[in-house]
């Protein structure tokens, strides 16, 4: 939300508030914490509102697109369709919906007949119904409250299952993949765009030390929010209590994705140093300034060569499997 980009630039009044928020959500059930930390977010996610290294606009044409399909004007939604589908298909399911962008754009995208919105946030499944009903798609596209830690799903049913930067807060994930296996018709496809990096958070030294390198040459403009010395790994504690759901099993996506599924589709595409780096220091770019442009390009370049050399493991991947 703009409110807290304004406030990360005071960075000792930013760490006193969320220190006061911690406090107050850890007396709550684990439950309504996660869903309560998404209904909070999803209204800035679906404004667009920039607010981690996924959010840019430099980094996914200049950055993600070329790494997932190898065209800066082909999103990873366009490459999906236009690989793995013959379009229209009939009948699609997106898990942990949030705001409904990615149904929309299948929707645009006149890849499929109609789609399913599945989401623990309830204040997330209200917006995305409002977005659908003000974009004309409200007769094609169903939404539902639902915890999907325990979601049931109907056999056979859809010809392609869709996740994005969903999986890594799910603590069920044998149970979900289970049923999105099920789910699948005969040949369907299950989309894949996740975080796969460490549990909750837990940085390497590695990630720690570059990121911190890099950020030690950053003009001290674009250090003025960093609220340590330094970039830290947060404890479990700290993670439990923002959203006890944040990746919470992240590690294991991809390895027991690859186990119950045949993996057709595989592209890394880094993130293992943006993401700490800009989540840092984010409100201090002008995203229009040339200087900071330049600066986030030798970001993404040298992370790029870190991770295709395998010096980095990629912390995202794009991924589409069949069920085996």
């Amino acid at each position: 939300m703009r409110w807290k980009a304004r406030l990360a630039r005071y960075p000792a009044a930013f760490w006193a508030l969320r220190k006061m928020v911690r406090a107050w959500r850890a007396g709550r059930s684990v439950l309504f914490r996660g869903r309560s930390f998404w209904d909070e977010a999803v209204v800035a996610a679906e404004a667009d509102q920039p607010g981690g290294w996924l959010d840019l606009e430099l980094i996914e044409r200049e950055y993600i697109r070329p790494r997932i399909s190898g065209d800066s004007d082909t999103d990873y939604l366009r490459h999906f369709v236009g690989r793995h589908l013959e379009v229209p298909v009939e009948s699609g399911l997106s898990l942990g919906c949030g705001g409904g962008h990615v149904e929309r754009a299948l929707l645009d995208l006149g890849a499929v007949g109609s789609m399913r919105g599945l989401d623990a946030s309830v204040e997330s499944i209200h917006l995305a119904r409002e977005l659908a009903e003000r974009d004309g798609w409200a007769h094609q596209v169903e939404y539902e409250v639902t915890d999907l830690d325990h979601v049931v799903l109907p056999a056979e049913t859809y010809d392609f299952v869709v996740a994005k930067m969903a999986l890594h807060h799910f603590s069920r994930l044998e149970h979900v993949y289970e049923q999105v296996a099920a789910a699948l018709r005969p040949g369907g496809c299950f989309l894949v765009n996740e975080y796969v990096g460490p549990d909750r958070f837990q940085w390497t030294e590695r990630q720690l030390q570059l990121a911190n390198q890099w950020l030690d040459k950053l003009p001290k403009d674009l250090r003025r929010c960093v609220p340590q010395p330094s970039i830290r790994r947060p404890t479990v504690e700290e993670m439990k209590a923002d959203d006890p759901t944040e990746s919470v099993r992240s590690s294991e996506v991809l390895p027991l994705l690859r186990e119950r599924f045949e993996v057709v589709d595989e592209r890394p595409y880094g993130g293992t140093v943006l993401q700490l780096l800009l989540a840092a220091t984010l409100p201090a770019f002008d995203l229009g300034d040339s200087s900071h442009q330049e600066i986030l390009r030798r970001w993404c370049e040298e992370e790029g060569r870190l991770v295709d050399s395998g010096e980095l493991p990629s912390d995202f991947y794009y991924v589409v499997a069949r069920k085996t």
